[in-house]
């Protein structure tokens, strides 16, 4: 065993190579040495359930402010303020980039968007939008689904929930790659940065000009709710507000689009679990759930060690990289009884997808709602989706997995079949 262990060890730079092997390379490191220091990823890897939800309780000396720890210091201050000076002033004003108490704060003035009120008053908007695509699906038969179908549903929604037009689509299909290869991954070059660098300026050009809009002529949006956003007297700065809205803009549209497209993998895999949700339409929620487990878009949340401590017997020392691998806990035999297949009895109580404990993903109810009215429908109204393309094309993120493109053929039930 102490052989194997010396040996084993995750890649992280290769998700693009390895695409869904790396699942089971992690669960491979999870029985063998569930916190493991990766020589290839320069990063702790935790692996386990219940160390993994430990990781994101708050009681270890971990912080999440890794971004500028990770990424910009790799850059002199002054190279930074040159090359990259919308960066260095949002990103660490970013909610997933703060510690308690200022992560506390933020949290109760944003959380209120995304509030069940708000994810149940655009819900009918969603319905209409999934009916458009799906009779768009029922026509041309065989589509790239990731532009033609997961971008266009969270696209929209995200854009009218915040109050911006449709016509921005375009726009945030290049802001959110910008942001995929500059910031999701471990080892961005200079120009990577650059590239996110210019996209949050032109988000926050877009963003100022709308807020400012608000101001003059409140609307039932998010603009004007984070406008509003008041707790205890307290409210968002207008910088608090651009961070809020290029985070919100580009992760509510990419995650979800990610969910989708990952999601219609796992199910075109797993034709009796197609049939499963066909049969139970009250339960679409539960299969939605189990669906994002095992298709593992959420993979890893990354923190940096702010002391030195000791975690299973291993020193992890202050300002290590520490990978929380929620893919990996997902597929804890410990927790669930066919950890690597769809199960739709398996609990969802204690899935890791949207985040355990203080930085509990505020958008899971808006992105949940959307998966389910857009699978429910889908398997109501086809027979299965047939997956053309021979090996997919995985994106170079662990944070959020997500594929370039995906091929796809629609075979539609027959008329009046139920």
């Amino acid at each position: 065993m102490a052989t194997e262990t010396a040996t084993v060890d995750v890649d992280l730079m290769r998700t693009a190579e390895l695409g869904d092997a790396i699942l089971t390379e992690l669960d491979r490191l999870r029985e063998l040495d569930p916190v493991h220091w990766s020589s290839a990823s320069s990063a702790w890897l935790v692996t386990r359930h219940a160390d993994v939800v430990r990781g994101f309780s708050g009681e270890l000396p971990l912080s999440v402010h890794r971004l500028q720890l990770i990424h910009f210091l790799r850059m002199s201050a002054e190279e930074r303020e040159r090359r990259i000076p919308s960066l260095v002033r949002y990103v660490p004003r970013w909610i997933v980039e703060t510690d308690p108490p200022e992560h506390t704060r933020l949290r109760k003035l944003l959380v209120k968007a995304f509030s069940k009120k708000v994810v149940e008053g655009i819900r009918p908007y969603v319905r209409e939008r999934v009916a458009l695509l799906l009779d768009k699906a029922r026509r041309e038969r065989q589509l790239e689904f990731v532009e033609g179908m997961a971008r266009q549903l969270p696209g929209a929604v995200i854009l009218k929930l915040i109050g911006l037009p449709e016509e921005n689509m375009a726009r945030l299909r290049g802001w959110a790659n910008a942001f995929q290869v500059g910031l999701a991954s471990s080892h961005p070059r200079p120009e990577w940065l650059e590239m996110a660098d210019r996209a949050m300026a032109e988000m926050n050009e877009l963003f100022s000009r709308e807020i400012d809009k608000r101001r003059r002529n409140p609307q039932e949006d998010l603009l004007t709710s984070l406008l509003h956003a008041t707790e205890a007297g307290d409210t968002l700065s207008e910088d608090e507000m651009l961070a809020a809205l290029s985070l919100l803009l580009v992760a509510g549209h990419d995650t979800t689009s990610n969910s989708m497209t990952l999601g219609v993998v796992a199910l075109s895999r797993s034709p009796q679990s197609w049939a499963w949700m066909h049969a139970h339409p009250e339960r679409t929620l539960d299969g939605v759930n189990e669906i994002m487990r095992v298709s593992a878009m959420s993979a890893a949340q990354p923190r940096i060690a702010l002391e030195d401590f000791e975690w299973h017997g291993k020193l992890i020392r202050k300002g290590e990289p520490v990978m929380l691998m929620q893919a990996a806990g997902n597929r804890d035999p410990r927790v669930y009884a066919t950890p690597d297949r769809l199960n739709f009895e398996h609990s969802n109580d204690q899935v890791l997808t949207f985040g355990p404990g203080l930085h509990h993903c505020i958008g899971h109810l808006l992105a949940k709602m959307q998966m389910t009215e857009f699978f429910g429908p889908l398997v109501q109204q086809f027979e299965r989706i047939e997956v053309l393309d021979r090996t997919l094309d995985y994106m170079p993120q662990i944070v959020f997995r997500g594929l370039f493109a995906l091929n796809v053929r629609f075979h539609p039930r027959a008329t009046g079949s139920s």
